[in-house]
């Protein structure tokens, strides 16, 4: 219910991450708009880097980083904390790690990662770690029974 009436009274405009979506990304933080993605989706082949998340590498996009680097905009993280009993939610905004708007790519995605880490570490059986994010093609696949994740 929270979500939906914000959504309602922001009227947010939904865009995919990829040609069109991106550049609207873009023209929308130029004109000094505020845009809202969700860092920890995994990314499709060939868009992401790999850099450390909880120790391990996995699977990172690189548009959040760029966004912030082009663009000289702010970034903030934020979640909502699941409150006991299902009294509401406590929403959280944390600063962006330093490098999140480095120009070098590794570095960047490894502040984009500790920033969600940081996130995590507030209400970590909340968070959805059905994303898969350590999947790679040139990594082994740590979601396979008996490989320590699973």
């Amino acid at each position: 219910p929270l979500l939906r009436k914000v959504r309602g009274a922001l009227a947010p405009e939904q865009v995919r991450a990829e040609g069109a979506g991106v550049r609207t990304l873009y023209k929308r933080l130029a004109a000094g708009g505020t845009v809202g993605i969700l860092p920890d989706q995994k990314p499709r082949a060939g868009e992401g880097q790999l850099a450390p998340f909880f120790g391990r590498d996995a699977l990172t996009m690189v548009l959040l980083p760029r966004l912030a680097a082009r663009t000289g905009a702010a970034v903030l993280f934020a979640f909502a904390e699941r409150l006991p009993r299902g009294v509401g939610y406590r929403i959280h905004f944390l600063p962006a790690p330093e490098g999140l708007a480095d120009t070098d790519t590794a570095t960047a995605c490894g502040a984009l990662n500790r920033g969600v880490e940081a996130c995590v570490e507030r209400a970590f059986t909340q968070y959805q770690w059905h994303y898969r994010r350590y999947t790679a093609n040139n990594l082994p696949n740590p979601y396979r029974e008996g490989a320590g994740l699973v």
